[in-house]
């Protein structure tokens, strides 16, 4: 499991009491080496990897990594300028599926796709000169 990206098997129980099972879990994984040769023909459609939220495996393509980075992140800054309260829940649709997610959840999901997007991104970079 060393693509993933927020290794939740390292999150102490401390934290997986204080902010639930759903976001400690919540994981994005890199499913293979990404380089060059992956974005040579069809960059758009290349397969980045997986989402796993609630023991589903959300399989993500590069244009779906950009899209949901940018929409869950707008979500999640809407739902902190609201100031809900802790258990309060949202619903948040990822590539059809609808995930009903607390607002600290909804943070850590944008986090992650951010963070997957960037390592992608970054990835793609090295794969070029190495």
């Amino acid at each position: 499991m060393t693509n993933s990206i927020n290794q939740p098997w390292a999150i102490s129980d401390e934290f997986r009491t204080r902010y639930g099972n759903t976001w400690a879990d919540l994981d994005f994984v890199v499913e293979s080496k990404i380089s060059a040769e992956n974005f040579k023909t069809d960059p758009m459609n290349c397969t980045i990897g997986y989402l796993n939220v609630f023991n589903q495996r959300i399989k993500m393509r590069y244009k779906d990594l950009i899209s949901y980075s940018k929409s869950v992140s707008t979500f999640a800054g809407n739902v902190y300028a609201n100031r809900p309260g802790k258990d309060v829940t949202f619903p948040v649709e990822i590539k059809g599926q609808t995930l009903v997610l607390r607002k600290h959840e909804i943070g850590k999901l944008a986090q992650t796709l951010s963070d997957a997007l960037e390592v992608s991104m970054r990835s793609y970079e090295l794969g070029l000169y190495l």
